[in-house]
């Protein structure tokens, strides 16, 4: 039986070069403090107060894509740190440039199709639920600018934790839990923080970690970064792009809003986890991961 993992080995090739594990620590660490000084370093460049102040709250259509804008600095941050400490660069981490671009193309649109189709099945929105519509035509202005923001912010996050990550991890050992768990597991517990209170903030961690799975699994399938990163992507744009709630964080560019509520109401303890509603809602998301690695597989054809 063939291999469905054999692109794998010449992905992980550039990580042979350089695979201590001291290196990898360092990295870690470095560049866990460059990400908490990126903010800092992309607001020092914006030009007046009222930028800077809407760029931390993340609320306005500036100040939410500025904020994705802003992983660009972490992104030259962290190459600037691979070059250093393991004399490589961007291109090891993704792989053959034609056939990344390929495959994050092919693997962008299969998995909008399926979120499109996803927004026209019941529950629709309650327009009379809504606070606000915005203008149809600002809101396709805006959408450019969105995905360019956010191929930015998982450009970034592809290529620590399924490129670094995953190749590293790949030399230190040969399991798939290895490189495919571990880092997957990384990446699902800092989105741990994105939620309100234990029970929102472990679903987010869940969610996150099957998601990252996913790409892991495409990663290995094709040799390259591009359908990992075309399907995080349709997966945010959607996300940031269609319904938010008026006033929350990375709200300013959505098109249907909903009113503000108190992110309090939604702070559960860890003990919420087992009620039904929760674990209907966990194996939803989890059960639309799923279908978008599916899409994505039928969309490279591996």
């Amino acid at each position: 039986m063939t291999d469905p993992y054999a692109p794998h080995a010449e992905f992980i090739r550039p990580a042979w070069q350089t695979p201590e594990i001291w290196r990898v620590l360092v990295m870690v660490v470095s560049f866990e403090v460059v990400f908490a000084l990126s903010p800092f370093v992309f607001a020092a460049f914006l030009p007046t107060e009222t930028a800077v102040d809407a760029f931390y709250e993340g609320t306005s259509a500036f100040g939410t894509l500025a904020q994705f804008f802003s992983f660009g600095v972490s992104a030259i941050g962290f190459l600037v740190l691979l070059r250093l400490l393991h004399r490589r660069g961007f291109w090891s981490l993704v792989g053959p440039a034609s056939e990344a671009k390929r495959d994050l193309i092919r693997v962008a649109w299969a998995v909008a199709v399926w979120l499109l189709i996803l927004e026209f099945l019941p529950p629709w929105i309650n327009t009379a639920d809504l606070a606000e519509v915005r203008d149809f035509a600002a809101w396709v202005v805006l959408v450019p600018i969105a995905i360019l923001a956010l191929l930015i912010q998982v450009g970034t996050e592809e290529i620590i934790f399924r490129g670094y990550l995953q190749q590293q991890f790949a030399c230190i050992s040969r399991s798939r839990w290895a490189w495919m768990f571990v880092p997957s597991a990384m990446f699902g517990a800092l989105h741990f923080w994105n939620g309100n209170g234990a029970a929102d903030g472990t679903i987010w961690a869940l969610w996150a970690t099957a998601l990252g799975i996913a790409c892991a699994d495409l990663t290995a399938r094709s040799g390259n970064l591009g359908a990992a990163i075309g399907l995080h992507l349709a997966n945010n744009a959607f996300a940031l792009l269609v319904v938010g709630v008026q006033g929350w964080p990375s709200s300013g560019v959505a098109l249907f809003l909903y009113p503000y509520e108190d992110p309090e109401l939604y702070s559960l303890g860890i003990a919420a986890l087992w009620s039904p509603w929760v674990v209907f809602q966990l194996l939803t998301m989890i059960l639309s991961v799923a279908i978008m690695w599916l899409a994505a597989r039928i969309a490279i054809q591996r």
